[in-house]
């Protein structure tokens, strides 16, 4: 697969298609306690706060606009060959403020379908959202379980809040008990409905050209029953083949990519495949270097799957390292403690359907408006967060390198898609501005920097070195914290040590330490609060060798005695005068050295750097797209 996924259109998602959401903004002021029925945070409140009618002209405008014949041409000769395309069970059994409102929905999806065809693009179709919500997601058609607070906010003056993310659950699979972390029942009468809807997709399309495979559910959340889960799973596969014998039939893993989970399920089952999301937007900040290190190590879990279970495909993912998509976690909401960058910020554009679109752009005469979740993200006086460019001016090599690490990563497995095919507002959440900036190549299965993306991280060739500018205090902590490990006890430069000697040693401890955790897959960070740093090994020619000078463990004792160490042993006094004398001669010595060593390790410096910059240079073609105006708010 060379895919990507039409996210947004026939499920809406706010942060994808924000012009649709902007028109609720304000709503608390407007309705007052009324708010909770006039605010559409996902597809189900959207239908419930416009109505069947003014919904349904709202919905068939962004139908016809958002996925037009002019983007599936252009996928085609973006080299893409399949579409991942969601949609919500509603479509075929409406239930709720979904009757009426989404009426037309099933006529849009044959257009579409038929203008694949028409380009040679293949379809899997993708049941996106059901019944009472699998993951609790406004992904899912509705954001479960929401509650609101009438009591003003005190910034901004008067503002109602609604609360998502404390609460989150899902209720599709039965009823969660939150304080517990698991299922009280099992609602089969929802499990029963959504194959139901299987059956009818399957029988509607299973002669249609375009299309290829299905995805029975995505992405049901973490807590999901495995069991039932895997009875829906192979209920579901059992009547898509005796009514489309050939199509692909793709699982999520519920966020779960785990052997002991999947291994043996479905064996000796035909076209079945294993689907993993694997986003980096969630993860904490970090220098780009790790980001890669991560991509990289993806084919580790694919491979072990490919092996194991069965195919893999990875159905999602994209080129974000942050959480800065306004409304990512939701309308005017987000997770706790996200964003964990300073976002940039770009101007609200015009809405994509025209300008009879109520609400949109935001009034740029306005500050925040409400209602608001629990966290942040809302456009401010016109102007709208995005992701964070890279700093230093690097955005463009390191955003380039980053999408051939992944895709490097990829290629043992069965392909991917690329979430989403365009956004309003993102391009690192867009593939054809990924294309247009030369972020994404359009050549990936054959592209000779794509293939060589990952040499340097597949042969751990890299060393967690000491800060030059970290405190020994710190550099301690961070040593002895490694040593207390189980699988570093043992090693040489943590078995029987002084404080002083691990100090003077922290860089092959700290390298050691992260390459055990790189091996067992655990997924350390090389940082140790500060004390630590990941470079290339090739860079790395002046580091301290298992055979140091003893003279720079002298000055690095002398450092820690005088910045105080929690667990130096006292001395006697005859063997302190023995230690001092000796410390002293080798200070001198140090010293006497330490101007080589600093031209030195200038040099090597300069060379890492621009050694650095050639590695990453290497995967970068071309200058790229233009980039859009970015401003700190």
């Amino acid at each position: 697969f060379r895919g990507v996924g039409l996210g947004g259109w026939l499920l809406l998602e706010p942060w994808i298609t924000p012009s649709l959401f902007y028109q609720f903004l304000g709503a608390d002021r407007e309705f007052g306690d009324d708010v909770a029925d006039h605010t559409g945070l996902d597809m189900y409140t959207f239908c419930q706060a416009l109505g069947p009618e003014e919904g349904n002209v709202q919905l068939r405008r962004h139908w016809r606009t958002w996925v037009t014949e002019d983007d599936i041409k252009r996928l085609s000769e973006l080299n893409i060959n399949s579409l991942r395309i969601p949609v919500g069970d509603w479509m075929w059994r409406p239930y709720g403020p979904y009757v009426n409102c989404t009426a037309g929905a099933l006529d849009e999806l044959d257009r579409v379908l038929d203008l694949a065809h028409k380009y040679g693009l293949k379809a899997v179709i993708d049941l996106h959202g059901v019944v009472d919500s699998q993951n609790g997601f406004d992904n899912s058609g509705m954001m479960r379980r929401l509650e609101w607070d009438y009591a003003m906010r005190s910034s901004p003056v008067g503002s109602i809040t609604f609360a998502h993310w404390p609460m989150q659950e899902a209720g599709w699979i039965g009823t969660f008990d939150g304080r517990h972390v698991r299922n009280t029942d099992i609602n089969w009468g929802n499990v029963d409905l959504v194959l139901d809807v299987l059956r009818l997709i399957t029988e509607q399309y299973k002669d249609h050209p375009a299309v290829i495979g299905l995805q029975p559910l995505n992405e049901p959340w973490q807590f999901t029953p495995i069991g039932p889960l895997k009875r829906f799973y192979w209920e579901g596969y059992k009547l898509m083949k005796r009514r489309a014998p050939k199509w692909l039939y793709m699982m999520h893993d519920s966020f779960r990519p785990r052997l002991d989970l999947w291994e043996g399920f479905m064996v000796g089952c035909d076209n079945v495949l294993l689907d993993s999301h694997m986003h980096q937007a969630w993860a904490a900040q970090q220098p780009a270097v790790n980001f890669f290190l991560d991509a990289c190590s993806s084919k580790d879990l694919i491979s072990q799957i490919e092996q194991r279970v069965m195919p893999l495909v990875v159905g999602e993912f994209s080129l974000a390292s942050d959480n800065c998509a306004m409304w990512l976690n939701g309308f005017n909401d987000n997770l706790n403690g996200f964003p964990m960058v300073e976002c940039d910020w770009t101007w609200c554009p015009d809405p994509y359907m025209g300008p009879e679109q109520p609400g949109a752009p935001p009034d740029p005469a306005k500050g925040d408006q409400g209602p608001f979740g629990t966290g942040e993200s809302t456009p401010r006086f016109g102007w709208c967060p995005i992701d964070r460019a890279w700093p230093d001016g690097r955005d463009q090599e390191i955003t380039t390198a980053f999408a051939h690490k992944k895709l490097n990563g990829f290629l043992v497995g069965q392909g991917w898609f690329f979430w989403n095919f365009k956004t309003e507002l993102e391009p690192k959440w867009d593939y054809m501005r990924s294309i247009e900036r030369g972020w994404m190549p359009e050549d990936a299965l054959t592209n000779d920097a794509v293939r060589t993306a990952c040499d340097l991280e597949d042969k751990s060739s890299f060393i967690c070195r000491a800060k030059d500018g970290a405190t020994a205090k710190l550099v301690l902590k961070g040593v002895q914290w490694a040593c207390k490990q189980p699988y570093m006890a043992e090693t040489k430069w943590c078995l029987n040590r002084t404080s002083a000697e691990r100090a003077a040693h922290a860089t092959e401890i700290f390298t050691n330490f992260w390459k055990a955790n790189r091996k067992n897959r655990t997924g350390a960070w090389c940082d140790f609060d500060g004390a630590a740093e990941l470079i290339p090994d090739y860079s790395h020619e002046f580091r301290q060798s298992e055979e140091e000078p003893f003279g720079v463990l002298a000055l690095s004792a002398y450092q820690l005695l005088r910045e105080g160490a929690p667990d130096f042993v006292p001395t006697p006094p005859r063997t302190a005068r023995w230690l001092a004398a000796i410390g002293a001669v080798a200070c001198v010595i140090a010293l006497a050295t330490l101007a080589t060593r600093a031209v030195l390790r200038q040099q090597a410096s300069r060379r890492v750097d621009a050694d650095l910059r050639a590695h990453l240079a290497a995967h970068v073609h071309g200058e790229g797209g233009q980039g859009e105006h970015r401003e700190r708010f």
